[in-house]
């Protein structure tokens, strides 16, 4: 997505104010919340970071929790456009921001590849951890089989979702509000689901809930699901239910949907 002035303005904003760490902090909480009664002991862990991000936050956050962390995107590519310098000063605002050191070498832990043929052995992985990700993966099946690949017997995957079907899953209202609280002028709640007025602008599988559980459910045992934000309960009129009738309210107003699940014996 090309960023408007106010989003930039807005993003900035985030990171001074220290927004974006509470955000990026509540989202490892929620994590190590949900895989507590299923890891045991604390313990250091070997994780996989998919689809890391150009910021980076998560991949970051775990390593300074002490895990052994691998991240892997394609973004992680050196780039000298201006938006590889603006992240590199947004990840050193962010490293300031959880009182860590600046550096500015490039962490041998971030790999460049893809998702569906990670460049990793087998059985490595004791967790998976990704976050507003999967969907934007062409081929979520693969992606979902490469992750039982490289996970150890048991080894747990933690994923968050930006589902399609929410007000903000169209990708295109803007980047920087979580949860989105306000429609554009001029745009109708649901657009992406409805007249798609509006372009979108990144890729998007435009895969629904029911389809990620069911790729999951082939591959892992799912020991939780739910939804971790919520958006646009009040845009979802009688009006509005009835034209997206095929959709239910939980596919439309939830902006983050997280599964839990374990790799077992027996799954392919």
């Amino acid at each position: 997505m090309n960023p408007s002035v106010t989003d930039l303005f807005r993003y900035a904003w985030q990171m001074l104010s220290g927004f974006r760490v509470n955000l990026e902090l509540s989202l490892a909480n929620a994590r190590w919340k949900d895989m507590g009664p299923f890891l045991g002991s604390p313990r250091s862990l070997t994780v996989l970071d998919l689809a890391n991000g150009r910021l980076q936050p998560q991949f970051l956050l775990l390593k300074a929790s002490g895990h052994r962390v691998c991240g892997v995107d394609l973004v992680n590519r050196p780039g000298k456009d201006w938006v590889d310098w603006a992240y590199r000063g947004a990840r050193l605002l962010y490293r300031w921001k959880l009182g860590l050191p600046a550096t500015k070498a490039v962490d041998p832990g971030l790999v460049c590849g893809r998702v569906n043929t990670l460049p990793f052995q087998s059985n490595r992985f004791d967790l998976v951890t990704s976050i507003a990700a999967f969907e934007h993966f062409s081929d979520v099946p693969a992606v979902v089989t490469e992750l039982h690949r490289v996970l150890r017997l048991s080894g747990l995957a933690w994923i968050l979702i930006h589902l399609f079907s929410s007000p903000s899953g169209g990708h295109n209202l803007g980047w920087t509000e979580t949860p989105r609280r306000d429609v554009p002028k001029g745009v109708d709640p649901w657009d992406h689901l409805r007249k798609r007025r509006l372009p979108f602008t990144v890729p998007l599988n435009e895969w629904r809930l029911g389809q990620y559980l069911t790729a999951f459910s082939r591959h892992f045992e799912i020991l939780k699901s739910y939804c971790a934000i919520r958006e646009g309960e009040g845009w979802l009129t009688p009006e509005i239910m009835a034209e997206l009738s095929d959709y239910s309210r939980e596919e439309l107003t939830c902006g983050a949907y997280v599964i839990v699940a374990r790799k077992q014996q027996g799954r392919e």
